[in-house]
């Protein structure tokens, strides 16, 4: 019998972190009464080095943005609704960034520079919400295609099942198994699948008034994977039960009496 395996893959979308390294600066002031030049007020000082904090917090997040886009882009188990749905919200921040990303540069009031800063995270939460919430629907996808693949192994041994029986061979433990590896599968594709519902429209806010938002959804992501690999290795069971002989063996003959002296 030909065994028959099963794999589970598994996607996440990566991230790639580039942090910009602080610009030095210093701006001279002449004194009236003297050629020497003066450090910098407090006031320039602040609003340039919180500057340079903020531009570096973009340029963290533009690239791990990139990187989730064109994983779920080359993703082959994400579907089509999930990855317009994604991508989008990718391209959204993106562009928020890129807007706040000009505002900083050129904010001369420290007020208004301060306001861009706080949008940065208030507004968007990249590593808070966005990139996780692409891993989640991704994993939940991946996790439903392993559950189709998984069934149609569970039909497979449905045959194999039947032919073995007809052979005479006692398949009890076989199908039970069986039972047990489809209401495993059942449970972890619906598990999976509660999950892109759950998260595709929360937005930052929601996030905001409670960082738990996420939290169940991850839940369902970690019930549909153990359920899923518990059916994987029931088939695995299954096919050894298959290939080991359950038949009783015919008992032996009863020796031929020994004619008498």
């Amino acid at each position: 019998m030909t065994p028959l395996r099963t794999r589970l893959a598994a996607v996440a979308a990566g991230a790639g972190l580039v942090l910009a390294a602080p610009a030095a600066w210093a701006g001279p002031l002449r004194s009236s009464s003297s050629t020497q030049t003066s450090s910098p007020t407090p006031s320039t000082s602040t609003l340039e080095a919180l500057r340079t904090k903020c531009l570096a917090a973009i340029d963290v997040r533009l690239p791990a943005l990139a990187t989730a886009r064109a994983d779920v882009a080359n993703n082959r188990d994400t579907t089509a609704d999930h990855k317009a749905a994604l991508e989008s919200d990718i391209d959204q921040t993106t562009a928020r960034l890129r807007t706040l990303e000009g505002e900083i540069k050129t904010d001369t009031d420290l007020s208004a520079l301060r306001d861009h800063c706080r949008s940065i995270f208030q507004d968007n939460r990249v590593f808070a919400l966005v990139l996780p919430r692409t891993r989640l629907v991704v994993g939940a996808d991946t996790a439903g295609v392993a559950g189709d693949k998984l069934s149609a192994v569970a039909g497979k041994l449905a045959d194999a099942i039947q032919k073995a029986e007809d052979a005479g061979r006692d398949v009890s433990q076989a199908k039970a198994d069986l039972d047990a590896m489809k209401a495993q599968i059942a449970s972890g594709v619906a598990a999976a699948g509660s999950v892109p519902g759950a998260v595709l429209g929360l937005t930052p806010a929601d996030w905001n008034a409670n960082h738990d938002v996420l939290t169940p959804a991850r839940q369902s992501l970690r019930v549909a994977r153990t359920d899923l690999k518990v059916a994987r290795d029931l088939a695995v069971k299954i096919r050894n039960e298959l290939r080991t002989p359950t038949t009783t063996p015919p008992a032996p003959s009863a020796p031929s009496p020994s004619p008498q002296a």
